[in-house]
């Protein structure tokens, strides 16, 4: 069967015209739109704004815990993309699913993220040996006496700090149903008593009762600033377990794949440069014998 053709003066042609110049117009705008990342000082406080999406910074109490030097001082338009993406479902309050082939760039994004809002982070990579009490709470004995310590994903919860799990498709089916309720209503029973309730729940609890009367009920209230960061791998392509349909409906999921080639190529010059330059500042003298004090500063 011969395809028919369209003749230009047709009006089929001239309605194909007309959308291929709509979707065009539309596609290009929002496809070379550039995401220009910025740092607002105002009197009320930091703002940082990705494009059209800002967020307002806050003082972390553990500073310690905030990651350093993983962002550039001008990320690329994917990475600012990527970083956009994360900002928009950190304001919604949604936990986050970042997938792609193995490689360290699903991890450098999301540390550029916490970066750049200053959000302090819980970071567990999982395993086939993690268990429960390893996200939740791990049973130590001091002097004769059992205590009840709590691990990463209840101090993020309580502290609201943003809780990063990398190799997500590592561990095995009975250990991330654990955080099922924790991801879906912000709530977890733990082994010394105490419940995790979310701040929404709780905050109306408190209307009606006193603190005293919730502290000794052993309720804590889980911090509205509490994000979940997950990255992993897609399975079968590689070789992994893959993730229950209830948990993977808990996050918002984004496709992280390999930056362009200009892109890394500009990176890696970048860093080939800032090890060449120091090579030649302070270590060339140092192999001679001379004294060099380098400063706090150089990585």
């Amino acid at each position: 069967m011969q395809p028919h053709l369209l003749s230009r003066g047709t009006a089929a042609a001239v309605a194909a015209r007309r959308m291929r110049s709509i979707l065009g117009s539309v596609a290009g705008s929002w496809m070379w739109r550039t995401r220009e990342v910025k740092l607002i000082n105002t009197s009320s406080g930091d703002t940082v704004t990705i494009g059209d999406i800002s967020y307002k910074l806050k003082t972390p109490q553990n500073p310690e815990l905030v990651p350093v030097k993983h962002i550039s001082d001008s990320p690329s338009q994917t990475v600012a993309q990527h970083l956009r993406w994360i900002m928009q479902k950190d304001l919604l309050g949604q936990d986050m699913f970042l997938i792609g082939p193995p490689g360290p760039l699903r991890r450098s994004i999301a540390m550029q993220y916490l970066e750049l809002t200053k959000r302090e982070v819980e970071y567990v990579a999982l395993s086939r040996d993690t268990t429960e009490t390893d996200l939740k709470q791990r049973r130590e004995i001091r002097s004769g006496t059992a205590f009840y310590i709590d691990q990463c994903a209840v101090r993020a919860a309580t502290q609201g700090r943003v809780l990063v799990l990398e190799g997500l498709e590592k561990a095995e089916r009975n250990v991330l149903p654990v955080l099922n309720n924790l991801l879906e209503n912000r709530e977890m029973q733990l082994e010394d008593g105490r419940f995790l309730m979310s701040a929404e729940r709780y905050d109306k609890l408190l209307q009606e009762h006193t603190k005293e009367e919730l502290d000794s009920w052993k309720i804590v209230r889980v911090s509205e600033d509490f994000r979940v960061i997950a990255l992993g791998i897609p399975v079968p392509k590689y070789k992994g377990n893959p993730l229950d349909p209830p948990l993977r409906s808990r996050f918002q999921a984004r496709d992280i794949y390999y930056l362009p080639f200009k892109v890394s190529a500009r990176m890696t010059k970048k860093k080939v440069n800032n090890s060449t330059k120091y090579f030649f500042m302070f270590y060339i003298p140092m192999l001679e014998g001379n004294e060099v004090q380098i400063p706090k500063n150089t990585t």
